[in-house]
């Protein structure tokens, strides 16, 4: 938990627990605000003694009182990503080349010589499918603003 997650935690009151002390009328003047608890909580994490001792008190019984407080969660060992699970050599260029049998040095200066670079159709025929494939709703909504515009002068 996050320790503005915290402060926003204590700073909210619990319904249930004002409508108890208002029933039971064991409303106490003295007692420290919620402000102060928070006051106290952000002192003790700037690492000073809070000034206001019973507040310090009342929030340490408060967060006593917190459920799975004490829980910690269980250390993992540190293991492979996820990548590196699902591919058979990860992402360390030492073991891809010992899987391939080449020094680790060249393997970073594979390249795929046999890629053609050269386009196939002219760039003004690809371009020229692609706004025929924009322009033709265009197209379809001024006919049909043309047409009901003759409509209407009849």
């Amino acid at each position: 938990m996050l320790f503005s997650e915290v402060r926003l935690t204590i700073l909210i009151e619990d319904p249930r627990e004002v409508e108890r002390r208002r029933l039971l009328g064991i409303e106490d003047p003295d007692a420290p605000t919620r402000e102060d608890l928070v006051a106290a909580l952000d002192q003790v994490n700037e690492g000073k003694v809070p000034d206001n001792r019973l507040a310090l008190r009342v929030l340490a019984e408060e967060m006593s009182q917190w459920p799975n407080l004490e829980v910690e969660a269980p250390k993992k060992k540190p293991s492979k990503s996820l990548y590196a699970k699902a591919t058979d050599t990860g992402v360390d260029p030492k073991v891809a080349a010992k899987r391939l049998n080449i020094d680790w040095d060249s393997a970073a200066e594979i390249d795929d010589s046999d890629a053609n670079d050269e386009a196939e159709v002219p760039p003004a025929v690809g371009y020229g499918a692609l706004y025929l494939v924009t322009a033709f709703p265009i197209i379809i909504g001024v006919s049909v603003v043309l047409i009901l515009f003759y409509n209407s002068l009849q």
